[in-house]
């Protein structure tokens, strides 16, 4: 109900009048969705169930088949994975793919095969992305996912491989190392990241992560169930510069950062989210010359 109004305030009414329409509409989504945790991390909350739960799988595989068919045309890459709507399309998802696009190109380069560990990839999504975005290329694609994901994601790609423990995944490097909308949502993103920055080699996109300028990182509960998902699951917003810092410390390169438009609100929290970010980085084991 909530997306049909929104498109009826798009299309039918001016400016001056559809923007504070808009803005409500998305305060009372916000409130929904989004609480502000200053506690910090929710651990032992029996509220909070997480990200491994049927709702989550059954709903990916449920949306796979009209996810595909939209990958598969020459039209643009606007239809999220996520979108209830087959004919739902966007420049927030094609800006998303087509800074992917640029990313798997540039690792890709001078190769005739990838290897990718997409850590947190759902059931495969983004293997189909790069399977469109550059068919020439060899893909050896690996994803990392709790143990329900991973059931689903041999279901729909057994091509792939999918990893249910980060013992299996980090085992070995990988061309590219991806992870989009995962990286924040680890309690300790930190250690998080620096194995992640270990096994590329040597190109590291970290993506779709929401941050701040300049309250320090804090917690929040996304409750997700307009997407399907009938859980809750925490996550962080990063400080940008605490964020920056820590890939300083680890020895990253910056390559390019990219703007993935996205804004939160989250209610009563010290900042608000004005867009998330993704940042591409050379790993300093394995770092190729330009």
């Amino acid at each position: 109900m909530i997306r049909l109004t929104r498109r009826i305030v798009g299309r039918h009414l001016p400016p001056v009048v559809a923007e504070p329409i808009r803005r409500a509409i998305e305060r009372r989504r916000s409130r929904e969705d989004w609480e502000y945790r200053p506690a910090g991390w929710p651990d032992g909350d029996p509220s909070i169930h997480g990200w491994d739960v049927e709702s989550i799988l059954a709903t990916q595989l449920a949306r796979w088949p009209a996810f595909v068919r939209s990958v598969g045309t020459a039209a643009p890459l606007g239809m999220s994975n996520e979108a209830a709507d087959p004919g739902q399309s966007d420049l927030r998802t094609h800006n998303t793919i087509m800074s992917f696009g640029y990313v798997l190109a540039r690792a890709a380069r001078g190769r005739d095969g990838l290897s990718v560990l997409d850590w947190g990839g759902g059931i495969g999504h983004y293997q189909v992305y790069a399977r469109a975005l550059l068919p020439e290329v060899e893909l050896d694609y690996h994803c990392r996912e709790l143990p329900l994901l991973t059931r689903g994601g041999r279901q729909v790609l057994p091509d792939a491989t999918f990893h249910d423990s980060d013992e299996s995944a980090l085992a070995r490097r990988y061309d590219l190392v991806l992870a989009s909308g995962s990286l924040n949502y680890t309690r300790d993103w930190r250690d998080m990241l620096a194995k992640l920055a270990a096994v590329a080699g040597p190109y590291l996109y970290v993506t779709r992560l929401p941050l701040v300028e300049t309250a320090p990182s804090f917690v929040f509960v996304q409750r997700a169930h307009r997407h399907g998902y009938l859980t809750e699951f925490p996550g962080w917003a990063l400080n940008r510069d605490e964020f920056l810092g820590q890939t300083r410390a680890l020895g990253l390169e910056l390559l390019r950062e990219f703007l993935i438009a996205g804004r939160l609100i989250v209610p009563g929290a010290p900042e608000q989210m004005n867009d998330k970010r993704g940042f591409l980085f050379a790993a300093p084991s394995g770092r190729r010359t330009a």
